[in-house]
């Protein structure tokens, strides 16, 4: 308005000064006016819109609001939230040379065809600003494994944190990587003898510097109704030394870490259709599954609980009076594992290795076939060494260090997600790993009896091997990432056994092998995340 009054005085100035003509002053005064009656309408709108949206807030201010994503809610003071987050990863396998079907710790459906590999559902979020939790479902899992995680975890400060409950205990960098980002479609023999989810508590945290620690003490079993349970203890710390050295550059990642778990569980030796005898109760401490999706037996170790008589050195079979050791009998299985993790990133190129220790003693109670009523100590003791080792490259640039965080590597965000309107973009990565498994120290000093090799102690069979205990695979993989929510993989895997022991046949107790020492597998991924 006072720039309009100053017009018009400058205007009635030049017409006083016959610089203008009484006409040119009109027709500018009636051109001008419909323009400042549609300014004045305009500013009212805008008044009142701001009157209207002013309202809304006061009115919903202490509301909570949805998150940008659309997939969570976060509370008016930001110090709540919570938020949904699933997964599904759907397989296509074509296994050539495979043993019988098994079903692994993660899907209760068989290889060989399409897989529902993982479908999970479950919520995450923050409570009072310092408290994140985690509850997560497996969709495609059985009433063992039903609850994948659930976990809160108090954050005092960066350095020092307690998480409780259900989750990944601080063992194995490849292990530890969420299953959304791991670089082949299935881990490597290394994850199998890493201890996993497991209830429990730990203390954890990281430094500026790039050192994180964890320790833990966990429960061996998911339930105690449905596993004789027990106690590990659990520690693992790693150091990112690119953070040492100058002018590294933030494309540079050197990642060292060790981890350790030591402490005893027990396993309860029972009858089974994999037992081979009405009257032989069996445990397995340990066990391998293919890798081509952890969906096969590939060797197994088993210490006895009650076990057969034997007359004349030969088995023969035995009236429940001879066998005294009752089948609910646990056996205590004290277990040590050393672990060394590295991981080397420089631009798109990475390169991975981890390397395990594992030393076992299993010891239990086994009746003796020559004196009925008499218990015989049984023991098993040996090493298992996995490792493995695999180099990634990101065919499309996406640098590796910047995806590191807490002592792990995380996902790649391609530089330009994929279009389906212009049919181009995501990032493109290839990759190789060799992963291989050693148990054939549980071999030595045993005596081959049916075609089995079995350790003995006290006159008395003590444990038995089934399957092969060295065993090696080479996995080559081609990954397209169409956006950080969705991924296809392609894998292709060739496997190779020790053939020295006699294969695990499911369903059978002494099968001769009738299969090659190869065993290969084409396996394509669709994966979905939020």
């Amino acid at each position: 308005p006072a720039s309009a009054s100053d017009t018009k005085a400058m205007l009635d100035l030049m017409l006083k000064k016959g610089v203008i003509t009484q006409k040119d002053y009109d027709e500018f005064i009636e051109a001008n006016k419909e323009a400042d009656e549609n300014k004045a309408f305009k500013d009212q709108r805008i008044d009142q819109d701001v009157s209207k949206a002013t309202k809304f807030v006061q009115k919903h201010e202490k509301d909570g609001t949805v998150k940008s994503s659309g997939l969570g809610w976060v509370s008016e003071d930001g110090k709540n939230e919570i938020n949904l987050t699933g997964r599904l990863h759907f397989d296509a396998r074509l296994l050539d040379g495979e043993w019988g079907n098994y079903s692994d710790r993660d899907s209760s459906l068989m290889a060989d065809r399409f897989t529902a590999r993982r479908a999970r559902i479950g919520v995450t979020g923050v409570f009072d600003k310092n408290i994140n939790y985690e509850m997560v479902t497996n969709l495609v899992g059985s009433s063992a494994n039903l609850l994948d995680t659930a976990w809160a975890n108090y954050k005092f400060s960066p350095e020092a944190q307690v998480r409780v409950g259900r989750f990944k205990q601080p063992y194995g960098l490849e292990t530890l990587v969420s299953s959304n980002n791991i670089s082949f479609m299935e881990r490597s023999y290394q994850d199998q003898i890493a201890p996993g989810k497991q209830l429990g508590a730990m203390f954890h945290g990281e430094q500026s510097n790039g050192f994180t620690y964890s320790a833990s003490i966990f429960q061996a079993g998911f339930d105690k109704l449905s596993s004789t349970g027990g106690f590990e203890v659990g520690a693992r710390t790693t150091y990112n030394l690119a953070q040492a050295i100058s002018g590294a550059g933030d494309d540079f990642l050197f990642h060292i870490g060790l981890a350790a778990t030591s402490g005893k569980t027990q396993i309860l030796p029972t009858t089974s259709s994999q037992s081979g005898s009405a009257t032989d109760t069996k445990g397995a401490f340990i066990a391998f599954n293919d890798e081509f999706g952890g969906l096969k037996n590939v060797y197994r170790n088993r210490i006895y609980g009650t076990s057969p008589c034997v007359s004349g050195g030969v088995n023969v079979t035995c009236t429940d009076k001879q066998i005294s050791a009752p089948a609910s009998d646990a056996s205590d299985v004290n277990q040590t594992r050393v672990g060394g993790e590295l991981a080397v990133a420089k631009g798109p190129f990475k390169f991975q290795a981890e390397y395990t220790n594992l030393d076992q003693t299993v010891t239990g109670k086994s009746a003796a076939s020559a004196s009925p009523g008499t218990l015989y100590d049984v023991r098993a003791s040996g090493i298992t060494k996995v490792y493995y080792m695999e180099v990634m490259y990101n065919l499309t640039g996406e640098p590796w260090a910047p995806t590191y965080k807490s002592g792990v590597v995380g996902a790649i965000k391609p530089a330009k997600n994929f279009s389906f309107d212009s049919m181009n973009g995501g990032a493109w990565q290839v990759g190789l790993r060799y992963s291989a498994y050693d148990a054939s120290d549980f071999g030595n000093n045993t005596s081959t009896s049916g075609g089995a090799t079995t350790g003995t102690y006290g006159g008395n069979n003590a444990y038995e091997i089934e399957g092969s205990p060295k065993g090696n695979t080479m996995t080559v993989g081609l990954n397209w990432i169409l956006n950080p929510n969705a991924r296809i993989m392609f894998n292709y895997a060739q496997s190779r056994f020790d053939y020295s022991f006699k294969p695990v046949d499911i369903g059978s107790s002494v099968v001769a092998a009738t299969r090659g020492q190869t065993s290969n597998a084409f396996m394509i991924r669709s994966q979905f995340n939020f």
